[in-house]
């Protein structure tokens, strides 16, 4: 197995950060982002996609869906989201889900973004368990994932988080990335038996800019120590709608998976 069988996108429609990437012009030639989420795993060359609806778009059992997964095609690993941005469900996710297992044998997994830290916590065990129950009727096992911040590490639920099989740890602001040692071994600590993986932005939101190369470089090279010893499953990059616009940031990790992406794991 090479590094770049553990490297994920983090996905959705093209255009879906136009509004975070209109913030500032400065470090770019366009505000606006036409990659979709095929032509982003293919400007990075990773083999393994996340993709996310936003909105409820793309719908489940929608044409637009299953023409987002002909264009995965190539891909290795897809895994669909059960909830969205900002935690939005139509509701039928997870059966559209169990529909694209059986089609496309590429599906491994069920991601859910934002479905955490979104107000209270209160009666997210028991949908959890109600969207378990339905993935668990898919032609084969599917993984459920969440995202997970490292804002969120103290006050978080084993309890609810516990519930599922793999974790992605974000960084919101890129200057708290100074502390992401530190908090990825808390992180370790309070949940050992999930696999883990570790988000990657290359836009940082707050301000509209891209991530500074120097940061780039101490949250890639740490997720990669983290690959290499066994502590951490993957990385995820966030995001194909930020991309093809000039960004320093993409120019670098571009650069970096080419570095180190044929690296063969012990």
């Amino acid at each position: 197995m090479k590094i770049r069988d553990k490297f994920w996108l983090f996905a959705s429609r093209a255009h879906d950060d136009d509004i975070w990437l209109g913030k500032s012009t400065n470090d770019r030639f366009t505000r606006w982002s036409r990659i979709t989420p095929a032509e982003g795993a293919l400007m990075l060359g990773v083999p393994n996609v996340i993709m996310i609806g936003s909105d409820g778009d793309p719908a489940p059992f929608s044409a637009e869906a299953y023409g987002y997964m002909e264009s995965f095609c190539r891909m290795k690993e897809v895994v669909w989201s059960v909830t969205g941005s900002g935690g939005f469900r139509t509701g039928n996710e997870e059966r559209f889900i169990c529909e694209l297992a059986k089609k496309y044998p590429n599906i491994t997994g069920a991601f859910a973004d934002d479905f955490l830290g979104f107000g209270e916590d209160q009666g997210k065990g028991s949908l959890i368990s109600d969207i378990r129950s339905v993935l668990d009727t898919s032609v084969r096992p599917l993984s459920m994932w969440a995202t997970f911040y490292t804002r969120d590490i103290e006050k978080s639920d084993p309890a609810i988080y516990g519930m599922f099989d793999n974790l992605s740890l974000w960084t919101w602001e890129y200057k708290e990335l100074d502390n992401l040692k530190t908090n990825y071994e808390l992180f370790e600590r309070k949940y050992p038996k999930q696999k883990k993986y570790l988000g990657i932005y290359i836009l940082d939101y707050p301000s509209g800019e891209p991530v500074p190369n120097e940061y780039m470089e101490l949250q890639c090279e740490y997720g990669l120590e983290l690959i290499r010893s066994g502590r951490a499953e993957g990385m995820i990059f966030l995001t194909n709608c930020v991309m093809g616009v000039g960004l320093p940031s993409e120019y670098w990790l571009r650069e970096w998976i080419d570095k180190v992406g044929d690296e063969t794991l012990e």
